[in-house]
């Protein structure tokens, strides 16, 4: 049987795809098949997939229309035969002993999913800024509570391995931005164990992002607070335990701040009329129940200086909720 599907989605990055892929045919296992997706590059992308699959029979090769990342994943998805899946974006790359390291922890343990840190290559130079710790084996539950709490791990598909059952009916939107988050947390929620290896094996490559941080702000960026929302709403109908929910509420008001950070800083590069456009839609979007539950949490947390703070920089945004007079108690 094979041991892991590795399924790389692609659309025009030849300039990086080389280094992607032959990152992988060097692993240090060999019983692995790639599955490079061509999304519809218009670019070289579909003829360096197929030179590739004539000189090594693992590959395999999907050429399809343009339909975006969680359609390309999926696609890969639906035809991967290994026994762990695991993605890896075509512009980054990956250290020759990443999936040695993950599959050997996955065996021991007899993971469900196995995690790695990762770093960051900012125009050829590593920049190292995780928080990731080793756990040991954790329940799908006990990882969710770090999770949520501590930042010791984003939620990034590509610096881990899955079971392969653990997508059976698990797929990525899409067309949604932050398809990773929509997904990650019920693939927490279903597995029994998660395993975690301390070491920087999957390099995520920031030389050629165009962060949705620097762009002008537009409705995609809703999908955040969408997926939060839903991720509350799942938490709620399962038997989980209290904490776990009050977690996910914070989450939910980290979103929302995140997407309220966001428009004020694009602020400059839109129309006066945009921008009231949007911080309306905004302001009808954001829950007002999770809301207020997320700040009373986060005030009541051992963070509590830091959100102060925040608050206080923050506080003529939130007057969009009319809790003015709440933060002003807090202050």
């Amino acid at each position: 049987m094979i041991e892991i599907s590795i399924i790389v989605p692609i659309y025009n990055v030849e300039y990086y795809l080389d280094k992607c892929i032959t990152s992988i045919l060097n692993q240090t296992i060999k019983n692995f098949e790639v599955i490079l997706v061509d999304d519809g590059s218009t670019d070289r992308c579909g003829e360096i997939c197929d030179e590739y699959k004539r000189k090594d029979c693992r590959i395999r090769v999907i050429h399809k229309d343009n339909g975006g990342l969680s359609s390309a994943r999926n696609f890969g998805l639906n035809i991967a035969i290994g026994k762990y899946i695991g993605f890896v974006d075509s512009d980054d790359y990956i250290e020759k002993n990443m999936f040695q390291e993950l599959l050997k922890r996955g065996y021991e343990d007899d993971s469900d999913i196995v995690i790695c840190d990762m770093k960051y290559d900012l125009d050829g130079e590593d920049v190292n800024d995780t928080n990731f710790q080793d756990f040991g084996v954790l329940t799908g539950e006990e990882t969710l509570l770090k999770y949520f709490t501590n930042n010791y791990f984003k939620s990034h598909a590509q610096n881990k391995i899955y079971k392969r059952e653990l997508f059976n009916d698990i797929r990525f939107p899409n067309n949604k931005l932050f398809e990773d988050v929509a997904i990650f947390y019920k693939l927490l929620y279903r597995s029994k164990k998660i395993s975690f290896v301390d070491k920087k094996l999957y390099i995520y490559n920031q030389s050629n992002v165009n962060s949705i941080t620097k762009k002008v702000f537009n409705l995609k960026n809703f999908d955040l607070l969408d997926n939060s929302y839903e991720m509350m709403k799942f938490f709620e109908e399962k038997p989980c335990k209290n904490q776990l929910i009050k977690n996910c509420n914070q989450f939910y008001f980290i979103s929302a701040n995140i997407l309220i950070n966001m428009l004020y800083k694009s602020k400059k590069n839109v129309s006066n009329s945009d921008f009231q456009s949007m911080k309306n839609i905004l302001k009808k979007r954001i829950n007002k129940q999770y809301y207020y539950k997320g700040l009373k949490i986060f005030c009541s947390s051992k963070k509590y200086r830091f959100i102060k703070y925040q608050i206080y920089k923050l506080s003529n945004i939130f007057y969009l909720y009319e809790i003015k007079a709440m933060l002003l108690g807090l202050i």
